[in-house]
């Protein structure tokens, strides 16, 4: 259960609990969210090691946590959604690393540009990161900008490899 007043409670060295919360039911209090706590080590090992890379994170957003299934269903698989989600498990996070705060992905190759390339950097820690813990397997997948977001890295711990998009 999550409440104005422990919304901002601190999950880990990079996350609050606000981070993972569903992007509906915005006056709706109390929320409820799914968090799989592997997940959030899987992320912060993922950002270790684009440090350990000489890749700055200050800032790793989530665009997307837990979804309910209500939220899931309203963009549907043409939007791109799968019925089956693993948002909706809470063993799955869109990210990006954003440190100077615009709401998009930083230039994380430094070639100039920010597109699926910088995702695909995100890809390749998690790869790292899944080759040294393989308790934390699961799916990366490396999404375009669009009109709506730039691009963004999912990430989850399904307990299987899947890999999907532009690679």
């Amino acid at each position: 259960e999550v409440t104005p007043e422990n919304e901002d409670t601190r999950i880990s060295e990079h996350f609050q609990l606000r981070d993972f919360l569903t992007h509906d039911q915005e006056a709706v209090w109390p929320k409820y969210l799914v968090l799989r706590a592997s997940l959030v080590d899987k992320l912060e090992l993922v950002i270790a090691q684009l440090e350990s890379r000489g890749i700055r994170v200050a800032h790793m957003q989530v665009m997307s946590g837990f979804r309910t299934p209500l939220y899931n269903a309203r963009a549907g698989e043409r939007g791109g959604r799968s019925k089956i989600s693993r948002h909706m498990y809470g063993d799955a996070a869109d990210v990006f690393v954003d440190n100077d705060g615009d709401g998009r992905m930083d230039d994380l190759n430094h070639d100039g540009r920010i597109d699926s390339r910088d995702a695909r950097v995100i890809l390749d820690a998690v790869e790292q990161v899944e080759r040294q813990h393989e308790d934390l397997v699961g799916g990366v997948g490396v999404y375009r900008a669009t009109h709506a977001h730039g691009p963004f890295a999912h990430v989850d711990v399904r307990g299987n490899r899947a890999r999907w998009g532009r690679r």
